[in-house]
């Protein structure tokens, strides 16, 4: 018989919470600034142009001498195409080739969504600045369609984040400012998943003329679904420097720290019942259909289960540049480092040791306690990631047309912290570039607005993925999962300025 605990492992093991797409590496968004965008966020840490510096610099806050607000939002619209095929837990080959298969290629599961975003920034005196700023950090949102050939991998993903960010500033001299703030985020995350926990196959019993349960029609597709959501609170700080080498050049340096977050919630299946294969025969014996004939597909009741997922965002360094080459042209660059590396692997934890209520004595808190299974004690779930520390760079410019209107332009290389061997379903993820261009209009001495547009693009990248277990070794399931995505990423902002 097969083991439900190895059901219930196949399951859920291939969880992840890592998001596929954002116009940053990782689920790390740089959508905080439509002016930003424009020279694709290219030397914001060594400029002052308007409050959103609460973000990218906090130190050049003492470069505004009036009381400042920026609010605005971006919008993103990816379209991600997978074509590939799959095995379920019994290695038989299933696609999405045509119409008459159960399975897709799960259609466009990138979406869109927008990302708000404000600031506020107020000088004390000539020396002293304090701000405020609340963005989102990070976050994703992905969804494949439900008959997506790789749904055992992956279906559902969301990743919201709020980050709430006071800061200050302090002009040491004419040249030096320092500044710093404390970063508050409030995180809440959801991912699914389906199960194929009875494996389809057309074989037939040749001598009974009788096909095997695997065999039977209704067992085309999934059975049931997995869930796992939580939440929690994280705290970090950060710190900038702002340095002014001459009258035309300035640079500027800002670090963000790594935040610790443990999203707690519950592990579900659909309806909490789960479909499981159970096979008789053992070893199977296609010459005695008598053994056969004791196969059978039975539904158990699996209980919620509390929960929890570890996660540790990563640490940030940005060194920028500014030189005003022109009195029309100003040129900008940017460096940022992203310590990708605090992420090597994905955990779903079992919070308590549930109580078997249910007649057959099975919830998800077994498998997380069985030493058996390949886990270590309590977890529920276990992804092998081994993301790396990556480097974005960033060129850009803008031009000051008259008075009233300035243009941007700007292109930036991101790299992946997923390397090819590690890509999953939920993170089909390579290098990454995006052109932008912008523009900014002052309507008076108050009143500013800024608008930008981005195109984001990757080269072709291939996907082989298996589950995994604690020892990063293959787990009891033949599923996997092959083929090839192919991304890009459209994106439009705005945002309004005002000086008090």
């Amino acid at each position: 018989m097969i083991n439900t605990k190895t059901v219930l492992r196949s399951a859920i093991v291939a969880a992840t919470l890592a998001p596929a797409l954002t116009m940053a590496s990782g689920y790390k968004l740089n959508e905080q600034s439509a002016a930003g965008m424009g020279t694709a966020h290219a030397g914001r840490a060594a400029m002052a142009e308007d409050a959103s510096v609460v973000f990218y610099n906090p130190a050049a806050m003492t470069e505004l001498d009036r009381a400042q607000l920026t609010a605005g939002f971006t919008y993103i619209k990816g379209n991600g195409e997978f074509t590939g095929e799959a095995t379920n837990a019994a290695g038989e080959k299933i696609t999405g080739a045509d119409d008459a298969d159960p399975y897709s290629d799960g259609g466009n599961y990138l979406g869109e969504a927008f990302i708000p975003f404000v600031y506020y920034v107020q000088p004390i005196n000539d020396k002293f600045s304090v701000g405020l700023g609340i963005f989102s950090p990070f976050g994703t949102s992905t969804n494949y369609e439900d008959d997506f050939v790789g749904g055992g991998f992956a279906d559902e993903t969301s990743l919201k984040s709020i980050e709430i960010a006071p800061t200050f500033a302090y002009k040491i001299n004419d040249q030096l400012s320092i500044g710093g703030g404390i970063d508050i985020v409030y995180m809440d995350g959801l991912l699914s998943k389906f199960v194929d926990s009875v494996p389809y196959s057309s074989a037939v019993n040749g001598l009974a003329g009788e096909a095997y349960p695997l065999g039977q029609t209704q067992y085309r597709g999934y059975e049931s679904h997995y869930e796992v959501s939580g939440d929690d609170w994280g705290y970090g700080w950060n710190l900038g420097v702002y340095y002014k080498l001459s009258e035309k050049t300035t640079v500027g340096f800002a670090y963000r720290s790594e935040i610790e977050i443990t999203l707690e919630g519950d592990s579900t299946f659909a309806n909490n019942e789960l479909a499981v294969y159970d096979d008789n025969d053992t070893p199977a014996n296609p010459a005695n259909p008598a053994t056969i004939a004791d196969d059978s597909v039975t539904t158990i009741s699996v209980a919620p289960q509390a929960s929890e997922v570890p996660l540790t965002t990563p640490a940030s360094a940005t060194i920028a540049v500014t030189h005003q080459a022109t009195d029309e042209l100003l040129l900008q660059a940017g460096a940022t480092w992203t310590g990708w590396s605090s992420f090597q692997n994905f955990d779903v934890i079992a919070t308590e040791r549930a109580t078997p209520s249910l007649a057959d004595g099975l919830d998800i808190s077994d498998i997380a306690y069985d030493s058996g299974n390949g886990l270590d004690a309590g977890n529920i779930g276990h992804i092998d990631e081994r993301w790396v520390d990556v480097w974005a760079v960033a060129l850009g410019g803008t031009y000051q047309l008259n008075d009233k209107l300035a243009l941007r332009a700007g292109y930036a290389f991101d790299q992946s912290p997923v390397r090819d061997e590690f890509r999953t379903a939920r993170v089909p993820s390579s290098d990454r570039q995006w052109l932008t261009f912008g523009a900014g209009y002052v309507v008076n001495s108050d009143l500013s607005f800024d608008v930008a547009a981005g195109y984001l693009f990757m080269n072709p990248m291939d996907l082989e993925e298996i589950n995994k277990k604690n020892d990063n070794t293959a787990t009891d399931s033949k599923a996997s999962v092959t083929g090839e995505y192919e991304i890009d990423v459209f994106g439009l902002s705005a945002q309004v300025n005002y000086k008090f």
